[in-house]
């Protein structure tokens, strides 16, 4: 089967989302990198080539997204730094291939470029059909993916090939596949059955977007509080706030060595110090109250004698 170009066009580009990107690069970037310019798709035989033109000197690598709709993209492949070219062969025939990229550095990402995209004609041989339990969860989301349901007017289908977009592939016609880092990525099937044009083989491809989001943060309190007295009658209060859920941070402070009915002294939400004001030469203790609206956490209690 050998699929027409029929059209190619460049549509405005929605917000993008970095996803998995497998690309290894310097941590010393301050901002992301330019954007590429001037995405182009073209159909050879057998494959789409996609080429743009690098405008930054500082990305790691790029990477590539399939557009299912104007606003639907996901991840199909990632390529390293200075590459400006890419070849799918996993395109579609009887649709209309969209795909953007975008630069990536330790800094996150650029915008993408101008969707570019190429349709493709179909002698119908073989229809490729994808149906998935769920398209969207956290992570780790692990999705199964049926292809079952894909068609050729010659006989059976005589293979069944996954790419799910974050550098997995499989094969079977109902596979599974557990995605571990948010992001929006393409799943891919390629359904081929024997051509019942002159022998051979012919195949045709469906895609899915699958849309990954991170975990939930667990409630955590500060683990590290610390207390000096660096001036009479003042201490001063350091932290360091964990990726926690918390949507408030309380101080708090009781007098005596040994005292347990702690009562509040600032919120300090936001903030990883506090300096309180408080009596000359007497033992405090302090901790941390994190809450998100159902439930508190305590950080460690620190001890201090002020000036």
């Amino acid at each position: 089967m050998r699929p027409i170009t029929r059209v190619v066009r460049a549509l405005v580009p929605a917000a993008v989302g970095i996803g998995l990107l497998n690309i290894a690069g310097p941590s010393h970037a301050a901002t992301p990198p330019a954007a590429p310019t001037g995405m182009t798709a073209t159909f050879t035989t057998g494959a789409i080539t996609l080429t743009w033109t690098d405008a930054s000197t500082d990305e790691t690598g790029f990477v590539l997204e399939r557009c299912i709709t104007a606003t639907s993209c996901g991840r199909i492949a990632g390529v390293g730094a200075g590459v400006s070219s890419f070849v799918d062969t996993w395109y579609t025939s009887g649709d209309t291939n969209a795909y953007r990229v975008y630069a990536v550095n330790a800094s996150g990402a650029s915008a993408p470029t101008a969707i570019a995209s190429v349709g493709l004609f179909s002698t119908g041989e073989v229809t490729a059909r994808i149906t998935t339990g769920v398209t969207a969860g956290q992570a780790p989301l692990t999705v199964t993916f049926d292809g079952s349901g894909s068609t050729a007017l010659n006989g059976p289908i005589i293979a069944h090939a996954w790419d799910f977009g974050d550098d997995g592939t499989a094969t079977g016609a109902t596979v599974s596949h557990t995605y571990t880092t948010p992001g929006s990525y393409v799943a891919r099937l390629r359904a081929t059955a024997t051509s019942p044009f002159g022998g051979g083989t012919a195949s045709q491809t469906a895609s899915v977007l699958i849309t990954v989001t991170a975990p939930p943060l667990p409630l955590t309190a500060p683990a590290d509080l610390r207390a000096t007295s660096p001036a009479r009658g003042q201490v001063q209060l350091a932290w360091t706030n964990p990726p926690s859920s918390a949507t408030s941070l309380t101080l708090q402070r009781c007098a005596g060595r040994t005292c347990t009915t702690f009562a509040d002294v600032a919120v300090v939400t936001g903030t990883s110090g506090y300096t309180d004001a408080v009596r000359r030469s007497t033992t405090y203790r302090y901790r941390l109250v994190a809450a998100n609206g159902t439930a508190t956490v305590i950080s460690n209690v620190v001890t201090v004698t002020s000036k």
